[in-house]
């Protein structure tokens, strides 16, 4: 299935090149990365963890990107966000009841300018989900898989939670959302969805309040 085909050859290949952007980024850009120049460098990186793939196998089953799937991926992708916006609700809920403001676990800082707060939704909330979910669901856990569904969802989740600046809860639960949605849909698109839709909803809750 696909959430098993990443060999040891393509893992390394992807990884490498991935690694040679970071450590090219550090040089050229040091310090923070503006959210353009962050912006490209993902759109790079989703390049470079697809090219073995492409130009090995000509196509990108392997991290779970098929042709005849992409309906379905969205379409089931909309289903777990809805499922678990029902289940976030039901929390907020919880913790309104218990008098606690849920806004104050979920609230990110955003820019002030109104053409940054654009570019900071569509990099955070379109471009990175993307990339990120190319790396550590299509690549790192079919690469993990091999030794078992749980084994790779601890690790790919542990490993994005640490990628981030501050490990958190949201994204310890996202991680696993996101990998057990792959595990069981085969489809790199539905933890896609899910990652960016939830991006989305953060980012307009913290806009809002």
């Amino acid at each position: 299935m696909a959430t098993e085909h990443i060999g040891s050859k393509p893992f390394f290949t992807s990884l490498a090149l991935l690694i040679t952007v970071e450590v090219c980024r550090s040089f050229l850009l040091p310090g923070t990365p503006s959210l353009v120049e962050l912006g490209v460098i993902r759109l790079i990186e989703v390049l470079l963890v697809s090219s073995p793939f492409i130009l090995r196998e000509k196509k990108l089953d392997s991290i779970g990107l098929s042709r005849g799937k992409i309906l379905a991926g969205i379409r089931k992708g909309m289903i777990w966000s809805i499922a678990f916006g029902i289940i976030t609700g039901i929390g907020f809920c919880i913790m309104i009841f218990l008098k606690k403001n849920p806004l104050t676990i979920i609230r990110i800082s955003l820019p002030e300018q109104q053409y940054d707060i654009i570019l900071f939704f569509l990099v955070g909330g379109l471009i990175a989900p993307v990339a990120e979910e190319f790396f550590f669901r299509g690549l790192l856990y079919g690469f993990l898989r091999r030794w078992g569904a749980v084994f790779a969802i601890i690790f790919s989740t542990l490993l994005f939670a640490v990628a981030h600046p501050e490990v958190s809860i949201i994204q310890i639960t996202g991680g696993i959302i996101f990998a057990v949605s792959y595990e069981k849909e085969k489809n790199l698109l539905v933890p896609i969805i899910i990652h960016t839709l939830g991006n989305l909803s953060l980012f307009t809750l913290s806009l809002l309040s």
